[in-house]
């Protein structure tokens, strides 16, 4: 990238990596998103037991650079901890180098998650001496998570907290969690994104029988996939007639709920694990209605993703469901009301419930496309 552009350096908690090719993707769309107004490099660095050695790997398209740094995971439990944390250190003072040597010229730092790259932060911010944003997706403060107990994680996120120019967050519901802990700061509500080329509606390749599609990680404690699955078998029970595709989860996870789908005895159900975006953008295309029934959220991209798709969605009221879905767009249910959603989703398979997908489309094409949010991105940092 030449010395001459002024680049906003993405310091990231999560993103995808070979390993894992969906973690922390909304990130990645961000910086998609914003490199189409100014360029963009993202820093990641992350453990793994398939290497020895410290290896830097890079990829470009147009404005936009990703550099990973693998660094080999510890073998020693007692000492664990403190080797991964040195290994950290030392893989990002690598990569500052790498910049350095390229002679990137740092315009200003985006914080993607603040734990715990923010351990990170002080490494770019002294070299280059710029401000930094925060974007925030971790629902640990919000107290049907409560992750944030640590005294390590609290220390860092204050500190990040109090000199960050601005603070996005993805959720009304996080930012008063995060407010409630005395995180005060300059907060602003940031829109994930939705790649609106992939994510878009082909009725040419909509199935004919009603087909439901769930699309997450398939953690019980945060997605309620058992509370899914009940309610399938109650209206499988009544004698509804439909498919159900569950996507996403590791292999584990994805065994655990096929036999918890075949002890309550469900029909005509499919999980087919972790897929590209893609493969779930011609899922959605083939669906009927996405089910996310989760126990707590903050702006889950697949929801976002189905509406683009002309996908009515029935969700749970989280995070910024309640303020973004609209009688058009789908169907609001209580956390864990499964006698709600089993009464929504018959209405619907009767045919008796009208959404607007018209009005789907535009809502994301207004609000979470990667020209709105990435101009918006960018005008802050023009700005600054």
């Amino acid at each position: 990238m030449s010395q001459n552009k002024q680049t906003i350096l993405f310091l990231a908690s999560w993103y995808p990596t070979p390993q894992n090719k969906n973690h922390g993707i909304f990130i990645r769309n961000h910086a998609l998103s914003l490199s189409k107004y100014m360029p963009v490099i993202v820093v990641y660095a992350y453990s793994t037991s398939l290497t020895e050695d410290f290896r830097i790997f890079k990829n470009k398209q147009g404005n936009f650079e990703e550099w990973l740094l693998e660094f080999p995971k510890s073998t020693m439990p007692v000492f664990s901890f403190f080797i991964k944390f040195f290994r950290f250190k030392k893989a990002y003072k690598l990569l500052l180098q790498e910049l350095i040597k390229e002679k990137v010229n740092v315009k200003a730092i985006q914080l993607n998650v603040i734990f715990p790259a923010a351990l990170a932060l002080s490494i770019f911010k002294d070299h280059f001496k710029v401000p930094y944003t925060i974007v925030e997706h971790w629902s640990g403060y919000l107290p049907e998570d409560n992750n944030y107990k640590s005294g390590i994680v609290k220390n860092a996120t204050k500190k990040a907290i109090h000199s960050a120019k601005k603070i996005f967050y993805v959720s009304e519901k996080q930012k008063q969690a995060m407010l409630s802990h005395g995180l005060e700061g300059n907060y602003e509500l940031l829109y994930n994104v939705v790649d609106t080329d992939l994510f878009k509606e082909n009725t040419s390749n909509k199935r004919q029988r009603p087909l439901l599609l769930h699309v997450s990680s398939l953690v019980e404690r945060e997605k309620n996939i058992s509370g899914t699955l009940r309610v399938i078998q109650k209206l499988q029970k009544t004698a509804y007639d439909f498919d159900v595709l569950i996507v996403g989860g590791n292999e584990q996870s994805v065994s655990y709920y096929k036999n918890e789908a075949n002890n309550l005895k469900l029909k005509n159900i499919n999980f087919v694990g972790e897929k590209t975006p893609t493969e779930v953008a011609t899922y959605m295309q083939q669906a009927h209605a996405l089910l996310l029934f989760s126990n707590y959220e903050g702006m889950p991209v697949v929801v976002l993703e189905a509406l683009a798709s002309s996908l009515p969605v029935f969700v749970s009221k989280v995070g910024q469901l309640p303020d973004l879905i609209t009688a058009d767009l789908g169907i609001l249910i209580d956390v864990k009301n499964e006698s709600e959603l089993e009464k929504q989703l018959a209405l619907f398979l009767e045919g008796k419930l009208k959404f607007n997908s018209k009005k789907m489309v535009e809502f994301i094409s207004k609000n979470a496309s990667y020209e709105v949010v990435g101009k918006k991105l960018a005008d802050l940092y023009l700005a600054i």
